[in-house]
């Protein structure tokens, strides 16, 4: 029953959250079927760590994915990243060498922790220019909705 209640949050979670919250997620799904890729490796249980390395993988592309490369250099630059992100995790599968899973999941922190970082600035900044309430006359407050 717990598990159930805890996907249906998790559900929600996903489906109610902003673009940010959405790449951070992914970051964070990738870092953890990594790491749990790694400990599987370490342990002999070699199927199951492919399983988790393609997960791994399949997070990645989704990232790459929602990358809009139209946009510019940037974009670009950071697709490439995401490629040296899922180069990592193959030469892991194919070699069944942690050393890769621990740059792959190092990285992967860094950029999730700046993604995050970001996208807390943009939405701090939106909030800012959000319009005031506006006092009604017997003092309460309104909300403006019209913009």
């Amino acid at each position: 029953m717990a598990f159930n209640s805890y996907g249906a949050y998790k559900k929600v979670n996903v489906e109610t959250a902003s673009q940010g919250k959405l790449v951070v997620l992914l970051f964070n799904g990738a870092i953890q079927r990594a790491s749990q890729a790694k400990a599987k490796i370490q342990s002999g249980r070699l199927p199951d760590a492919h399983n988790d390395l393609i997960r791994a993988q399949d997070i990645i592309n989704e990232l790459r994915k929602s990358l809009d490369l139209k946009t510019g250099p940037l974009a670009c630059q950071i697709d490439r990243i995401y490629e040296y992100f899922h180069h990592l995790l193959v030469q892991a599968n194919l070699h069944k060498d942690t050393s890769y899973i621990d740059e792959c999941v190092a990285l992967l922190s860094d950029m999730r922790d700046t993604w995050q970082e970001a996208f807390g600035i943009y939405e701090s900044e939106q909030a800012s220019l959000s319009p005031a309430p506006i006092a009604s006359f017997n003092g309460s407050m309104a909300v403006n909705i019209k913009g």
